[in-house]
C-alpha cells in the first residue's frame, strides 16, 4: 500500500502503482509520472497543487511539478493549461520560473514541470535566532529590480501576470529572483485562465481595476508595492476577513504609514511604495520599471545620510549610530544654516531644509579652494556637468565679511592662449547682458573674471530651496494657490526680461531653476544658460538643438517641447508649465505621448488652472498662449479667486 500526500493530516492508503489518490486530489508519494518520481508535496498554486519530484537518471535533478486540480478541471481549462504552458516554456528570461516539460496524467489533468526553487522571498530576512525579521529597504533593491525586469519581460509579451506576491517570488539555486504561478495570467487580446470581466489573483495584493474585472500592466506594479509593504514591514496594508471588506479598502482607504510599522524605513521609499499603490493606475509609474528605478533612487538618495563622516562606513538604513565606530554625532551640520544634524536626519530642525541638497557633489575636490586671489572660497559643489563645462557651487566673499555667493564656471579651450583669450572674450561677451539686470525676482551679477583656463561669474546668493528640493523634501504636490502665485510672479520676470534690448529668454526653467526665498516665499527665476563658443567641443546647446531635434532630448532638457523652431517666448510658457504641472503632481517629466491634464495626477487642481496649463503645454507652438501677457491675464483672474 502506498499513501497519498494530503496536507491536511488525512493521507489515504492506496494499492501499489497508483498515481493519483483514489479519496482526494492529492498525488501517492513515490508515483512514477513520465520521467518523474513524487517525492513530496510543496503547496498549492492558483489552480493546481505543486509536488518535488526527482527525475529520472541519468540527469537526477530534483524539480516541481504543478498539477491542475480536479476542482477546476475541465475542457476548457485544460487547453488554457497547456496555452500557458506553451507560452511559459518560451519564455527565456533570468528571473522568470523555467518549465521544462508538461504533459498530462492517465485522469487527463495536465501537469507542469518547473525547476524548484522551495525558498521564497520571504525566505530570505531572518534574525540570529532563525525567526523570521523586516527587510531593510536596500536589501530590496536588486529583487524589485529582478522582479519588475520579469514582468516588463511578460507586459513587453502582452501579458499580466495578476497575481504577483511573496509566494510568488521564488529564489532560485543562484540566489536569483523567479517569477512564479503563471496560473492567473491574463493575455491581452487571447484570454488564458482569467479573461476580461473575470475577478482572479490574491485578495490582499489586487488593485482596484483588477477588482472589477479589467487589469492593467498597471496591477502588476500595485501587487509588486504591496509585496515590498509587506516585506518591509511585516503587515500588509489591508487585511480583512470578508471579500467585501477587502474590496473597500483596496478602492477607498488609504494604506497605514510604513513607518508606523516600522520606523527603519526612509522617508523617500514609502513615498514611492505609495506612488506605485495609487487607486487610480495612471498616478502610478508609467512602467514597473520606472517603479524599479524609483525605489532604487529614493534608496540611493537615503543610504547617504547613513555615512558615518567619522569613519566612512556605509550604515543600514534607519540606523542611528554607525556600526562601526559606534558614533551618534559625527560632527554633521545643515549646510545651509549650519546647525547641527544628527545621523540619518534627513530635514535641518532648524531651517527646514534637506540636511543634504539634491545637486550636492560629494566630497569635491574644489571644496575649500580659493579664487580671484583668494577673494572668494568654494564652501561646496552644487553641481559639475562634464558634458557642458560648467560648475556652480556656494562661495564665501572674504571681503564681505564671508557673505554666501553663487559661483558659476566655465572651462575655457585648453589649448594655445590665443584660443583662450578668445573664449574668455565670447563669454565677456555672453554674461554682459545679464550685468545690467535689477530685478528682484533674478539673481543679481555682483562680479565676473577670469582665472587661469576658467571664466566666473558671481551672482548674489538666494536664501532658499529650489521647487525640486521642496518637492523632494515635502514628497507631496504643492499647493494650487501657492502655484499659481509663483507662476505670477515668475511671468512678472520673463515679461521683464522680453522687454530687454534685445530680448532675453530663459532656456532651462525647470525645478532646480526656480529658487523659492526663505523669508519673503517669492520665487527667483536662476539657472541662465549661456552657450559654450563655437571651438568648444560639446553637445549641441539649447538654442542650437532646437533647430535639429526631431526628438525629446533629455540631455537637453525634459521640460522643453520636443521641437520648437526657434525658441521664443512660446517655449519658456511650455517650460513654465511644463515645471509647475511638475510642482502640481510630484511627477516629473518625460511625459508621452503628451503631457496628461493635470487633474488625472492631481484631482484637487481646479478646472481653470488646468485649462490654464493645458493651453502652454501644446506640443504645437501656435496653440499656446501667444505671450507672457496673454497668459498673464488669465493667471491674474484665477488668482482672485483664492
Amino acid at each position: 500500500m502506498v499513501r497519498c500526500l494530503n496536507p491536511h493530516g488525512v493521507g489515504h492508503d492506496n494499492p501499489d502503482g497508483t498515481v493519483c489518490c483514489q479519496h482526494c486530489d492529492f498525488l501517492v508519494e513515490g508515483a512514477r509520472i513520465s520521467a518523474y518520481q513524487v517525492i513530496s508535496f510543496i503547496g498549492a498554486g492558483s489552480y493546481g497543487y505543486v509536488y518535488k519530484v526527482r527525475e529520472s537518471a541519468p540527469l537526477s535533478r530534483i524539480l516541481a511539478l504543478k498539477v491542475l486540480r480536479l476542482d477546476q478541471f475541465d475542457d476548457k481549462i485544460r487547453a488554457s493549461f497547456f496555452q500557458e504552458a506553451r507560452r511559459i516554456a518560451n519564455m527565456q528570461h533570468a528571473n522568470i520560473l523555467p518549465v521544462y516539460n508538461f504533459g498530462q496524467l492517465a485522469s487527463e489533468q495536465p501537469y507542469l514541470v518547473m525547476e524548484y526553487a522551495p525558498r521564497t522571498i520571504k525566505d530570505l530576512f531572518h534574525k540570529a535566532d532563525g525567526s523570521r525579521r523586516p527587510a531593510f529597504a536596500e536589501e530590496l533593491v536588486s529583487y524589485v529590480q529582478q522582479a519588475a525586469a520579469a514582468l516588463h519581460y511578460i507586459h513587453h509579451a502582452g501579458l499580466i501576470h495578476q497575481d504577483v506576491k511573496p509566494g510568488n517570488l521564488l529564489i532560485g539555486r543562484n540566489g536569483q529572483l523567479l517569477l512564479a504561478d503563471f496560473g492567473t495570467t491574463l493575455y491581452l487580446g487571447v484570454q488564458t485562465h482569467a479573461s476580461l470581466g473575470e475577478v482572479t489573483g490574491t485578495a490582499s495584493h489586487m488593485a482596484p481595476e483588477q477588482w472589477q474585472g479589467n487589469p492593467r500592466r498597471e496591477s502588476d506594479q500595485y501587487a509588486l508595492a504591496i509585496c515590498c509593504y509587506e516585506l518591509l514591514t511585516e503587515h500588509l496594508p489591508f487585511v480583512y476577513k470578508s471579500l467585501k471588506e477587502m474590496w473597500n479598502a483596496h478602492f477607498s482607504e488609504q494604506p497605514p504609514s510604513l513607518q508606523q510599522w516600522n520606523p527603519r524605513i526612509p522617508a523617500e521609499v514609502a513615498a514611492v511604495l505609495l506612488r506605485a499603490m495609487a487607486k487610480e493606475y495612471k498616478q502610478r509609474y508609467r512602467s514597473i520599471l520606472d517603479f524599479a528605478n524609483a525605489y532604487e533612487d529614493a534608496v540611493n538618495t537615503a543610504q547617504q545620510r547613513y555615512v558615518c563622516h567619522n569613519c566612512g562606513q556605509q550604515n543600514r538604513s534607519g540606523a542611528q549610530r554607525c556600526s562601526n565606530c559606534g558614533t551618534s554625532q559625527d560632527n554633521r551640520t545643515c549646510l545651509y544654516c549650519g546647525a547641527g544634524v544628527r545621523f540619518g536626519q534627513r530635514c535641518c530642525s532648524v531651517c527646514g531644509r534637506l540636511t543634504i541638497p539634491l545637486l550636492l557633489a560629494e566630497h569635491s575636490p574644489l571644496q575649500g579652494i580659493y579664487v580671484h586671489r583668494g577673494r572668494y572660497m568654494i564652501n561646496y559643489v552644487l553641481k559639475q556637468a562634464v558634458e557642458s563645462r560648467v560648475m556652480t557651487a556656494v562661495a564665501s566673499d572674504t571681503q564681505q565679511q564671508e557673505q554666501r555667493v553663487f559661483l558659476k564656471r566655465w572651462e575655457c579651450a585648453d589649448g594655445p592662449l590665443a584660443q583662450r583669450a578668445r573664449d574668455i572674450a565670447y563669454y565677456e561677451r555672453a554674461t554682459a547682458a545679464f550685468t545690467q539686470l535689477r530685478y528682484p525676482l533674478l539673481p543679481a551679477v555682483i562680479d565676473r573674471f577670469a582665472e587661469s583656463k576658467y571664466y566666473y561669474i558671481i551672482l548674489s546668493y538666494i536664501d532658499g530651496e529650489s521647487i525640486e528640493a521642496r518637492l523632494q523634501k515635502l514628497l507631496h504636490p504643492l499647493s494650487e494657490k501657492e502655484v499659481v502665485r509663483y507662476i505670477h510672479f515668475l511671468l512678472n520676470a520673463l515679461i521683464f526680461l522680453q522687454q530687454q534690448r534685445p530680448p532675453l529668454h530663459h532656456y532651462d526653467i525647470s525645478p532646480t531653476n526656480i529658487i523659492i526665498e526663505r523669508t519673503h516665499n517669492r520665487p527667483i527665476l536662476t539657472g541662465f544658460q549661456v552657450q559654450p563658443p563655437p571651438s568648444t567641443p560639446t553637445h549641441n546647446p539649447p538654442a542650437a538643438a532646437a533647430r535639429s531635434r526631431t526628438t525629446r532630448k533629455l540631455a537637453v532638457s525634459p521640460y522643453l517641447p520636443i521641437q520648437d523652431k526657434p525658441y521664443d517666448q512660446r517655449t519658456c510658457i511650455y517650460a513654465l508649465a511644463a515645471t509647475m504641472h511638475h510642482a502640481l503632481t510630484n511627477v516629473a517629466p518625460p511625459h508621452y505621448p503628451a503631457y496628461p491634464p493635470v487633474r488625472v495626477l492631481n484631482p484637487t487642481i481646479s478646472l481653470a488652472l488646468e485649462s490654464i496649463l493645458s493651453r502652454a503645454l501644446f506640443e504645437d507652438n501656435a496653440l499656446r498662449y501667444q505671450s507672457y501677457e496673454a497668459m498673464q491675464r488669465d493667471v491674474r483672474s484665477l488668482l482672485g479667486t483664492y
